[in-house]
C-alpha cells in the first residue's frame, strides 16, 4: 500500500516537472514557428496599403542624413532625366551652302541643259541632279551642284512634269577639303557661261542680281573657310 502511494506520488512529481518545462519554454519563445509542407505556405500574403500611389507624378526621394550637432540634411533625388549635354563634333559638324541662281528671262529647256552639262562633263547622280566632280590619284569629290530651283529640285528628265525649266541653282557646300576660293570660281564661271548661253541672269541666295560687290563679297565668304581643312 505505502509503495502504490509513493510510485503514485512520483508520477504526479514527474508530470509537473514535465508540464512545468513546456509551458515554460512555449512562453519564452519570441516568435511563432509554423512549418508546413515542405516549407510551402500554401495561402499568398497580401500586403495593403491605404495611401493612394500618383503614377503620374514625378518620383522624389528625399535622403536625410545626420550631421554635427544633430542637424539634418535632406538630400533630394528626382526621376527627373537630366539635360543631356550636346557635343560638338569637330569643326566640320555644320555645313553652308553658297549658292547662285540662274534665272531664265523666258525658260530654259532640259535638253539645252543636258547638252550643256554633257559638254562640262557634269554628271548626274542618283537623287536627280548634277554634280562636278574633282578627281586626282589622291582625292576625289564635288566641286558643286546644279538642280532645279522649283521643287522637287530634279533635273532628270524621267522625274520633272515639263521639260520648261525657270531657272536652275548652281550651290556648293562650305567647307571643303580642296580650295573653296578656286571652286567658287570655276562655278561662278560655268554659271556665268551657261546664263550667256541661253538667255538668263545670275542672282545670289537672296534673289539680288550679281553685281561686282556681291560677287566680291561672295568671295571673302568663300575665303573664310579656305583654312577649316
Amino acid at each position: 500500500m505505502y509503495d502504490n502511494e509513493l510510485r503514485l506520488i512520483i508520477l504526479l512529481v514527474g508530470f509537473f516537472i514535465i508540464f512545468y518545462i513546456v509551458f515554460i519554454n512555449k512562453s519564452n519563445r519570441k516568435y511563432k514557428v509554423y512549418k508546413t509542407k515542405n516549407y510551402d505556405i500554401k495561402k499568398p500574403i497580401e500586403i495593403r496599403s491605404h495611401k493612394e500611389v500618383n503614377s503620374n507624378k514625378n518620383i522624389d526621394i528625399s535622403l536625410r542624413s545626420s550631421i554635427n550637432n544633430n542637424k539634418s540634411q535632406e538630400i533630394p533625388l528626382s526621376s527627373n532625366k537630366p539635360r543631356q549635354m550636346s557635343l560638338s563634333l569637330g569643326i566640320n559638324d555644320t555645313k553652308s551652302l553658297l549658292v547662285i541662281y540662274s534665272i531664265a528671262k523666258n525658260h530654259y529647256n532640259i535638253k539645252d541643259i543636258y547638252d550643256y552639262m554633257d559638254k562640262k562633263s557634269i554628271f548626274i547622280n542618283d537623287l536627280g541632279f548634277y554634280e562636278k566632280h574633282y578627281a586626282d590619284d589622291r582625292l576625289r569629290c564635288i566641286k558643286y551642284s546644279i538642280t532645279n530651283i522649283v521643287n522637287p529640285g530634279y533635273l532628270d528628265k524621267d522625274r520633272i512634269e515639263s521639260s520648261r525649266l525657270a531657272g536652275i541653282a548652281f550651290f556648293m557646300q562650305l567647307p571643303m577639303i580642296i580650295d573653296p576660293v578656286k571652286v567658287f570660281n570655276e562655278m561662278h564661271t560655268d554659271a556665268k557661261e551657261f546664263s550667256k548661253k541661253y538667255k538668263g541672269s545670275l542672282y545670289d541666295s537672296s534673289k539680288v542680281k550679281l553685281n561686282n560687290k556681291i560677287i566680291k563679297n561672295l568671295k571673302n565668304t568663300v575665303n573664310s573657310y579656305k583654312n577649316e581643312y
